[in-house]
């Protein structure tokens, strides 16, 4: 999932000088432009029917072995729904093993829970911010989260360029927060036009980590 930024709203900056009584106006620049960002949506895809298969592999971190554990998984957007005044998108299936189930909607950059919550954002590319409590899993103290650009993502539906959304947990039973350890790292990958690619799970101190890799998908 590599994405360029495209540019919106043109604007033009003007300035007036006084002199002897009389006013100058500068030359309007005509190339300033305000930063935009792709739309969330083109890389969730989350219309209904759509959905994504996955195999699972095992991947040692210090001699780079990726081994297949010969299990699948899969995603698929149920159903939309009205919450409020908003439309938002029901998501089930599994993620390595466990049942998975999220409830989500795209606003322009943006991906959020019916609470609010900032599940992903194109706007926050190379930015890092704190996780909400709400969005912790147990056990954890603390957690924060970053998105970046990650070229050249291989998994069996192909070789995408993509945006990585990637969580850092800080367990609170361990005394090694302060230095780093027993921290946990979960990472989506998201390609435009496809939707989910990979999803990684990894210990901080541990030298394996799990991943679900697409193997196909039927996108609309």
């Amino acid at each position: 999932m590599r994405i360029n930024a495209g540019f919106v709203v043109l604007f033009a900056i003007g300035s007036m000088l006084s002199c002897s009584q009389e006013k100058l106006d500068t030359p309007v620049e005509d190339d300033w432009v305000e930063p935009g960002y792709e739309d969330a949506a083109a890389y969730l895809q989350l219309q209904p029917g759509n959905y994504w298969v996955y195999e699972s592999y095992s991947v040692n971190l210090e001699t780079g072995e990726v081994t297949p554990l010969h299990k699948r998984d899969s995603i698929y957007v149920l159903k939309d729904t009205l919450i409020g005044r908003s439309d938002y998108f029901i998501l089930e299936g599994s993620r390595l093993g466990q049942e998975y189930r999220t409830v989500l909607r795209c606003s322009g950059p943006e991906a959020m829970d019916p609470e609010g919550h900032l599940l992903f954002s194109t706007a926050l590319t190379g930015d890092t911010i704190d996780l909400p409590d709400g969005l912790l899993p147990e056990g954890a103290q603390s957690g924060d989260v970053c998105i970046k650009l990650a070229e050249g993502i291989e998994v069996p539906y192909g070789t995408f360029d993509a945006l990585e959304y990637r969580r850092t947990f800080y367990l609170a039973s361990s005394e090694d927060i302060k230095t780093g350890g027993n921290s946990r790292h979960q990472s989506d990958f998201y390609a435009k036009g496809i939707g989910l690619i990979q999803y990684t799970s990894f210990f901080h101190d541990q030298p394996l980590d799990i991943e679900m890799r697409l193997v196909r998908c039927n996108v609309q």
